[in-house]
């Protein structure tokens, strides 16, 4: 297979595959957390493992595997943004975690501080914020890697 075929593939298989699936995870989160939800109970265990999950597909995700001649910076770059992007991915993917497990303690009487609820919930915030500055600059080099792939 061509390595932009490659290459194209991968990345839609991230921000389909994975981006996709983990915001609505995200999205369940969010609306567990919400005041009028306060009283019931909230499925940590379930959201984990939504969160191993995503995880997963995007390691399972290995730009390094394409071969890309010398001279196709193009494909390097976009390569390189992708491969940020999973690493960041990632990262977000574990600050969620060990939220979800922070909070599943804290609902089973568990002592959680405020200060590492904080410290965790603010490892998260830095994560999001990283991965949606690594997704833009990601979109910027893939729309038009994507659009010449298109025009051959």
């Amino acid at each position: 297979m061509d390595h932009r075929k490659q290459l194209i593939d991968m990345t839609e298989k991230f921000y389909i595959d994975v981006v996709e699936e983990f915001k609505e995870g995200e999205l369940q989160i969010i609306a567990d957390s919400k005041f009028k939800n306060m009283f019931r109970k909230k499925d940590y265990d379930g959201n984990i493992m939504h969160l191993r999950s995503c995880k997963k597909e995007a390691l399972s995700i290995d730009v390094r595997q394409i071969e890309f001649p010398a001279e196709d910076e193009e494909s390097k770059e976009v390569a390189g943004r992708l491969e940020k992007c999973l690493v960041v991915f990632n990262s977000l993917c574990d600050s969620y975690i060990q939220l979800q497990v922070a909070l599943k303690k804290k609902a089973n009487k568990e002592e959680l501080k405020f200060s590492e609820y904080k410290e965790i919930f603010q490892k998260v915030q830095t994560a999001r914020n990283t991965l949606n500055s690594a997704l833009h600059d990601l979109d910027i080099v893939y729309t038009d890697y994507a659009f010449e792939d298109d025009e051959e």
